[in-house]
């Protein structure tokens, strides 16, 4: 990279021209302690400056941001105005080993990335044993480090993830602005061909999501979510809204307690209680005068919402999902 090439790169810093990846680099270089020098800056020169940070800082203010994000706009703010600063005061001292620098950060910043430009779906088996199934058109990337002390990963589009269990180790992913952590399960995530929304659904195990940007505070922020349930994340207002899989699958019971769906005369209450065993989903009966209504049913071969409707017309009665919690409604039998 020559001089005038990275001065250009700094001026569309400052103008919130650059890619994450050019910001990143900026960052880094800057934090080098062999690239730190001593300014010798005028009081005009220093004003200049401290104009150009807070119009770079302010883009990045909004009142809905937490405190860690402002610091970071900070950060990098004071680190593109030093370098500026450099380069005013000693335009022609650029080091001469910039262009091995940058080579070295390229090569440190690789990552393994896996993309499916096939019309199918395509597998791919990451270092620790997981297993990722990616949609047409998606990618998969990692760095080359990956299972060494950490497993990380991003994925842009839509895949299924097969994690294999480390309680060390947990298994993170990224997808846009979404946080995605287990220590072994099964789920799908999904993003929205414009990145604006991200699905992540449970086939197996618990899952913890949380936004990005409120990372260090994802216990209070973050959402946790188990088999047959979602969560929707929008990323313009940062919400995270739980809900119902469309298609709810069922549990793996014990071979000693087999879901019995054949119901003969049953009370409506322990009709819920057995679909609320073999879904893991929760319902909860408003009016207690149905919860005594009787239900003669065969309910085998049936999806889920179809055996809920099946039994809740049955005695009357409607329902309506809340979240993860499914309520129903009704007057009595």
């Amino acid at each position: 990279m020559t001089q005038q090439k990275f001065n250009q790169l700094l001026k569309r810093y400052l103008a919130g021209q650059t890619t994450a990846a050019e910001e990143q680099f900026l960052l880094e270089w800057y934090e080098d302690p062999a690239n730190k020098v001593e300014l010798n800056l005028t009081g005009f020169q220093k004003e200049t400056i401290k104009k150009r940070m807070w119009n770079r800082i302010r883009p990045h203010t909004k009142p809905a941001w937490t405190t860690r994000i402002v610091r970071l706009a900070w950060t990098s703010a004071i680190a593109a105005c030093f370098i500026l600063g450099w380069i005013w005061v000693n335009p022609l001292d650029l080091p001469l080993r910039l262009d091995s620098t940058v080579a070295s950060m390229k090569k440190e910043r690789e990552k393994m990335e896996v993309k499916n430009t096939n019309q199918s779906e395509r597998e791919v088996l990451l270092p620790d044993g997981s297993k990722v199934t990616l949609n047409p058109g998606s990618r998969l990337s990692y760095d080359p480090s990956f299972n060494q002390s950490r497993r990380e990963v991003t994925l842009t589009g839509e895949a299924f993830f097969k994690v294999k269990r480390d309680e060390t180790r947990p298994f993170v992913v990224h997808t846009g602005e979404l946080v995605t952590e287990v220590l072994g399960t099964s789920f799908r995530i999904k993003q929205n061909s414009r990145g604006k929304s991200v699905e992540v659904s449970v086939r197996e195990g618990k899952v913890s999501v949380y936004a990005e940007y409120k990372q260090s505070e994802r216990e209070h922020n973050g959402v946790i979510i188990t088999q047959n349930q979602r969560v929707l994340f929008d990323a313009a207002t940062q919400r995270i809204v739980p809900g119902i899989v469309e298609a709810p699958l069922p549990l793996k019971l014990p071979a000693e307690a087999p879901p019995t769906l054949v119901f003969q005369e049953t009370p409506f209450e322990k009709v819920l209680a057995e679909l609320s065993r073999l879904y893991g989903i929760e319902f909860v009966i408003s009016n207690p005068a149905v919860k005594d209504c009787r239900i003669t049913a065969d309910l085998h071969d049936l999806s889920m919402f179809t055996q809920l409707d099946l039994v809740c017309k049955s005695v009357g009665a409607t329902y309506d999902k809340r979240g993860t919690v499914v309520f129903i409604n009704g007057d009595g039998c």
